[in-house]
């Protein structure tokens, strides 16, 4: 039953609960904790022993029971049924510190600049990792309608200069943007400056409708004052 502590990079909204993951403080890389039963983490889970739900720059501590890789999603740990413990919360200026040496200049993901990828290639050849960390060269808001005409936030935006759309699950954000009409808006819309950093989290999410959607799990803003 190890004990990990990570720094959390994502609470990102799925059917049912949260995907919640982040970077090891020991240096041994990314962790996604879930049940053994849909991989959803629920919300006295990730709810922390002070009463707040996990948030991007705690350092939270888990106890974990056994890995659990999934073609799809090779960082996968079940955890225990005890509660998480938030040991602390990184300051501005150390978390712009760890991010920094942890930041992804490229994204290693199959389907190229597709937001989406077959379960079944997936399953006969599982990714080397569903989980990165990236610092995007330019970045744009698109509001558009899902395939059931329901409002869907998404993330334009080019890194090495490809281009990618994804949608965003990350609660805050979304709300952050609703705001918005339909439409592509640029970062300074949404209250962030050209100056301050904007990184991203990019998860890729489990299978539904026959694909693993590449998702922005989070949306990280590190301001420069």
């Amino acid at each position: 039953m190890p004990e990990v502590e990570f720094i959390c990079l994502a609470n990102s909204r799925r059917p049912g609960g949260r995907c919640v993951a982040g970077l090891r403080m020991d240096g041994k890389g990314w962790v996604r904790p879930v049940n053994s039963i849909g991989g959803t983490i629920f919300r006295q889970q990730y709810t922390l022993d002070d009463g707040r739900e996990a948030a991007i720059f705690d350092v939270i501590r888990v106890s974990l029971k056994e890995r659990f890789p999934q073609p799809y999603q090779p960082e996968n740990w079940i955890v225990e049924n005890e509660p998480w413990r938030l040991v602390r919360r990184l300051t501005l200026s150390e978390a712009g510190t760890f991010l920094s040496s942890n930041i992804s200049t490229s994204l290693c993901f199959p389907g190229d600049q597709s937001d989406r990828v077959y379960a079944a290639a997936l399953a006969q050849n599982p990714v080397a990792a569903s989980l990165a960390l990236i610092e995007p060269d330019s970045i744009q808001w698109h509001i558009k309608p899902n395939i059931k005409n329901r409002r869907q936030t998404r993330a334009k935006f080019e890194l090495g200069g490809l281009p990618y759309d994804f949608v965003i699950t990350d609660p805050e954000w979304e709300h952050r943007l609703e705001a918005l009409p339909l439409g592509v808006h640029n970062r300074i819309d949404a209250g962030v400056s050209q100056e301050d950093r904007l990184l991203f989290t990019i998860s890729l999410g489990a299978p539904k409708g026959g694909y693993c959607y590449k998702l922005v799990a989070a949306v990280i803003v590190l301001p420069t004052t």
